[in-house]
């Protein structure tokens, strides 16, 4: 096959046989002429984007394509509402190859962004976001792209670049309630991650103390991340809980337990007051966290090691009456996790929470009376050991944040905050 040559040109389109036919339809300004200049009409200046033109040869004979910055940035921005990350992210690439100077080339790069997020390509959408705060800083598209960048950050789990990053954007004087609050949480959020728990849970309690100072004078357009703040300080205080130890003799078992059982109503304070922000993602994660504090409890009992100086009779009757007498945690569980059922049902939402509380609840019917209905429902036999109370849980599932600005690039010229912002967890 013949190596293809290519060879571009670039065409500045401001001929003067255009300008009668493209004066209507073209951005311009009239210029009454000076005197002494024949005819005396005034002289129209165009200013249109410029064209390229490719001529390409192969074994098939000469193809010329010929190609502006609007067209490229309209079929990008088609591709990337349908989804087609791989083409969009060829297309725009395109545009600020050939165009990098086109008022075009600020929203390419920020969509080009939003393209390689689609793809999961963090650290390509990194560079893309980096790239646009640094050639335009001062454009209010900055703001939007320091929200992007921390994502991607958080994406990859680098959790210091992202604490660092919406720190920056906790310094800019151009934000408003939502971007505020959207902000602290976020950086809690990365807090959280780096086990800096102290340092968290005052971030968090930043972004509620912030909500009541401007609730009578800004309207929030989102609860999202004051719910997601409100949960995380649960969050917070739930780790805490896992982490306090039951231990012996019953000296310490008693100080333990005070301790421990300070920390599950506080975490179940915090995630109630997620619930009552009514925001149904957080409502239903927080709802299935409640009933899973008490499970942990009874879980953290029966780890507690059986009196040493027992014998083997008297350790049988040490276990059957401390599960007489914790049954009680295993029963609060299973009304926290039927109600938080019954509540999703209320609000009409499909979460991974419903799923998990579902199990959950089968799972605690089964450990309290097998022969109730619905003991076995959805729950297969338990093959795996339950989790030691000391460990940490796997990460929950994040609700997905609320798009801002729509869903999909604009698919016209730019213009001021023309660039949408879709945030990641």
């Amino acid at each position: 096959m013949t190596k293809t040559n290519q060879k571009s040109i670039r065409v500045q389109s401001l001929l003067p046989l255009f300008a009668l036919g493209f004066a209507a339809a073209c951005a311009s300004t009239g210029q009454p002429t000076k005197p002494g200049q024949p005819g005396g009409e005034p002289v129209v200046h165009l200013d249109m984007e410029p064209i390229k033109i490719e001529a390409t040869s192969d074994a098939d004979g000469i193809h010329i394509d010929a190609y502006d910055a609007p067209e490229l940035f309209e079929h990008a921005g088609k591709a990337l509402s349908e989804k087609r990350y791989d083409d969009a992210v060829k297309v725009y690439g395109k545009l600020l190859k050939s165009f990098p100077e086109s008022p075009y080339a600020r929203p390419a790069l920020y969509n080009l962004g939003l393209a390689q997020i689609g793809k999961k390509d963090w650290a390509a959408a990194i560079d893309s976001f980096k790239g646009l705060i640094e050639k335009y800083p001062s454009h209010p598209d900055a703001k939007d792209s320091l929200f992007q960048l921390g994502a991607c950050y958080a994406e990859e789990n680098n959790w210091p670049a992202s604490a660092e990053v919406f720190a920056r954007v906790l310094e800019r004087n151009d934000l408003n309630a939502d971007d505020r609050i959207e902000a602290i949480a976020r950086r809690g959020f990365a807090q959280f991650n780096l086990n800096d728990l102290d340092t968290a849970e005052k971030t968090f309690r930043a972004a509620m103390v912030y909500k009541q100072k401007i609730e009578s004078e800004e309207r929030l357009s989102t609860d999202f991340y004051l719910a997601f703040s409100q949960y995380h300080l649960g969050q917070v205080f739930h780790l805490r809980f896992r982490k306090a130890a039951l231990r012996l003799p019953e000296a310490q078992l008693d100080k333990d337990l005070e301790e421990k059982a300070h920390l599950l109503l506080t975490a179940q304070r915090a995630y109630i007051d997620t619930i009552k922000f009514g925001n149904p993602a957080w409502a239903s994660a927080a709802g299935f966290q409640v009933g899973s504090l008490y499970e942990e409890l009874f879980d953290a009992f029966m780890s507690v090691p059986v009196p040493p100086e027992l014998d083997a009779e008297a350790r049988a009757i040490y276990q059957e009456e401390l599960l007489k007498k914790i049954r009680i945690l295993l029963e609060k569980s299973l009304r926290w996790q039927r109600e938080n059922l019954l509540m999703i049902e209320r609000l009409g939402v499909n979460t991974e929470w419903a799923d998990k509380s579902k199990l959950a609840y089968a799972k605690l019917l089964r450990l309290l009376d097998p022969k109730l209905p619905g003991a076995t429902e959805d729950i297969p036999a338990d093959k795996s050991p339950r989790p030691a109370p000391s460990k940490a849980a796997p990460p929950p599932p994040v609700p997905q944040a609320p798009f801002r600005g729509g869903e999909s690039p604009k698919e016209s010229a730019p213009s001021e905050g023309d660039a949408l912002r879709r945030h990641v967890l």
